[in-house]
């Protein structure tokens, strides 16, 4: 008996590491030491997971821990076989039960909705089937939400929204396909939806994307189809002017009536190393150009590939971090930064960096400073980075002082 399991332990283990050996993943976690109390704490784990079924197929998980444990979890495929591509994921809701606002579009009663999420609870599925050949693409799409949970369906990967489409009060899955063929610089999408009572077909729209004319200027058309018929022709004509300055003309027509849009963008002005947020202030009774809104500034000159030193100024902060989607870039009456990096040679061939940036306010301290920021991340082995996040203000905060470490295999 015990050589029999012996052999049977033998066998497992030949069996086992192949199958270990297509294992691979990160995990990126980090301990939040100060402010004391409350003691050390962990601030966020994130193990990411991803096991190889077959030459060219992964299947993936990640896990996301927080200070109660997992809070998050969402399962992955992704794959090619010849010119057929194929994604896909899953996210579930471990424990969140918070209340959330649930909005609806205009036309729908209510218009708002107060829900309380149910955990632990199945949130969305996506999947996506790609075949392409002689530069074309084919597409099949496959998003599936439980109520209330939704997002973008072109970025089934971005932001958790709760708007829910116009479906009865009791539907509690919605499900959009779609049909996507593609071959530059045209675009066509048929989609159809499933609020619960059998699906039914939503919408067609065939797009031309930054077709070139001349010169620099490109235009787009898009012809919009629902169930109900015509919507919409739109065409959009945007002509490069200078400085950053362009102007976009769009016509569009409906079937009752057709309606003139003119419109100047500007992308900001600059060379590499220095750049300007702001936008046009429009007139559109006028149709004047009343001036330009400067709302910040970013001066950055790198010395090597991470060795720089960084200006930034925000003259509307708000506007500033739409811009640079950062949402904690600057803190109460913050509105300038210094930020300093470096780099150099590390273990086992990496490098190690360092971060330190400067924070001032208008008023109200010495020389306006308000707090310093530093982070540093160095290679320890290969596959094991520490990092380290310290903070100190002048404005009584407590200091924050976190630990913690990027580890791949």
């Amino acid at each position: 008996m015990t050589k029999r399991l012996a052999i049977l332990l033998v066998c497992a283990a030949v069996v086992g590491l192949p199958s270990f050996a297509q294992f691979s993943g990160q995990w990126e976690a980090s301990l939040l030491i100060l402010p004391s109390p409350p003691g050390i704490m962990l601030e966020t784990s994130v193990l990411s997971l991803a096991y190889g079924v077959a030459v060219g197929w992964q299947l993936t998980s990640t896990s996301t821990f927080g200070t109660l444990g997992l809070t998050a979890q969402a399962f992955g495929v992704i794959g090619q076989f010849g010119p057929l591509a194929m994604t896909g994921g899953l996210d579930f809701n471990p424990q969140d039960t918070s209340t959330v606002t649930v909005t609806y579009p205009p036309g729908c009663a209510p218009q708002t909705e107060s829900v309380t999420l149910a955990a632990p609870a199945y949130k969305s599925a996506w999947f996506k089937t790609t075949l392409t050949f002689f530069g074309a693409e084919l597409a099949l799409t496959l998003n599936h939400w439980a109520y209330p949970y939704s997002k973008d369906p072109a970025d089934p990967e971005g932001i958790e929204e709760f708007a829910w489409p116009c479906c009865p009060p009791q539907t509690q899955a919605y499900t959009l396909v779609g049909f996507v063929a593609y071959a530059a610089p045209a675009t066509l999408t048929s989609r159809f939806a499933d609020c619960g009572n059998g699906i039914t077909f939503k919408d067609v729209t065939l797009t031309l994307s930054e077709a070139s004319l001349c010169c620099g200027i490109t235009h787009d058309l898009r012809v919009y189809f629902t169930r109900l018929g015509f919507q919409y022709l739109s065409f959009t004509l945007d002509l490069p002017l200078c400085c950053g300055i362009s102007l976009e003309a769009s016509v569009t027509y409906t079937v009752a009536e057709k309606t003139f849009g003119l419109k100047p963008k500007w992308s900001g002005g600059g060379q590499v190393c220095f750049e300007v947020y702001g936008d046009v202030l429009w007139d559109d009774v006028m149709m004047t150009i009343g001036g330009l809104a400067i709302y910040g500034y970013r001066l950055r000159c790198e010395f090597s590939a991470c060795s720089y030193v960084e200006f930034l100024t925000a003259l509307d902060v708000s506007k500033v971090e739409q811009i640079l989607d950062d949402e904690d870039l600057l803190h109460g009456n913050e509105f300038q930064y210094v930020r300093l990096g470096f780099c150099g040679p590390g273990c086992c061939g990496g490098h190690y960096t360092i971060g330190v940036a400067v924070y001032f306010q208008p008023s109200g301290t010495l020389f306006g400073f308000t707090r310093i920021g530093v982070d540093v991340a160095v290679p320890l082995l290969a596959n094991l980075i520490l990092t380290t996040s310290f903070g100190v203000t002048a404005t009584g905060d407590p200091s924050s002082l976190s630990v913690g470490w990027i580890m791949t295999f």
